[in-house]
């Protein structure tokens, strides 16, 4: 495969207010326990979205960390085929929230029940893009989690959210003609599996998209795959201190090729989407984060050549 990398630096700035615009937080009265991630998980299914994982986080962090802080600590994959079917063919990178994230957790010692996700103001300002969708999806979502969940009251973080002038998500572009697309795809995956898994990065779902653009009759894409991509180690750090992390995790990575375009594009989230929204300080959190980053990018880079 002839290699033309271009990593597009998305110079954006994430906005920094009190109330931190960037995630949204519910709270729920769960003295009881009897509220869990299977219960949004069922109330979002029976409303329209696709829930593509239920990751339970904290078995595996008692078993790899030997403790935890959580009664229970979930990230959920999930998206809503409605709109997503949509937004895709028309902004092709906005797949990296194809699947998005939320993350549902309870500290050990506390009566209540939290979930967190990504505004749409947030997803926006990281594509670079207005489209009245994210807020409708957003409007959705939120009413769709007070019905399931009547007792949620939308709530708000603690800190703000700091600038940025670092890239919020990179694409990769590779000359591929479309007549070889489909076996360099193959090619391609083989080598990114194998780079990842011995770097620690753990492939948490994947779906592929294009299927289910096709079911609804849209056939813009040779293959449009989302890989929902986590690292334990770095979510467990981060979920100590700021559960809602899992707002971002697992992130979405999509790999796909476009009819008549001669190319392939991978597009990733950046770590500076972590760092700022999440105000990290934290010199060992950052220097992990960084290096993952540093990681992944090679792997990419090195699945072309």
């Amino acid at each position: 495969m002839k290699k033309l990398i271009l990593i597009l630096v998305i110079a954006l700035t994430s906005t920094v207010g009190a109330n931190n615009e960037d995630i949204l937080v519910y709270k729920v009265p769960n003295k009881d326990h009897k509220i869990s991630a299977q219960t949004l998980a069922d109330g979002l299914t029976v409303n329209g979205y696709t829930v593509a994982k239920n990751q339970d986080m904290n078995g595996p962090y008692e078993k790899q960390f030997k403790t935890t802080t959580f009664d229970s600590y979930n990230l959920m994959s999930i998206y809503h085929g409605e709109t997503s079917t949509v937004l895709v063919p028309k902004h092709a990178h906005s797949g990296i929230f194809t699947p998005f994230s939320i993350a549902t957790y309870q500290r050990k010692g506390e009566d209540d029940f939290y979930i967190a996700l990504l505004s749409a103001h947030a997803q926006e300002n990281i594509l670079k893009i207005k489209d009245e969708l994210f807020a409708k999806l957003e409007k959705l979502t939120k009413e769709t989690i007070v019905k399931v969940l009547p007792t949620a009251v939308e709530t708000t973080l603690a800190y703000e959210a700091v600038t940025t002038n670092k890239p919020l998500y990179t694409k990769y572009s590779f000359e591929v003609e479309d007549a070889d697309a489909m076996e360099a795809r193959d090619d391609m995956m083989m080598m990114l599996e194998s780079g990842m898994k011995p770097s620690g990065f753990v492939v948490a779902n994947y779906i592929d998209f294009n299927q289910v653009l096709k079911e609804n009759k849209k056939e813009d894409y040779m293959f449009y795959d989302a890989y929902s991509l986590c690292k334990l180690k770095i979510i467990y750090e981060l979920s100590k201190t700021k559960p809602e992390a899992g707002a971002f995790a697992p992130c979405t990575m999509v790999i796909y090729h476009k009819k008549g375009s001669n190319k392939t594009e991978i597009v990733t989230l950046s770590i500076a989407n972590l760092t700022s929204t999440l105000a990290i300080k934290d010199k060992a959190i950052l220097e992990m984060l960084g290096k993952a980053q540093s990681t992944m990018k090679d792997i990419i880079e090195e699945s072309a050549e």
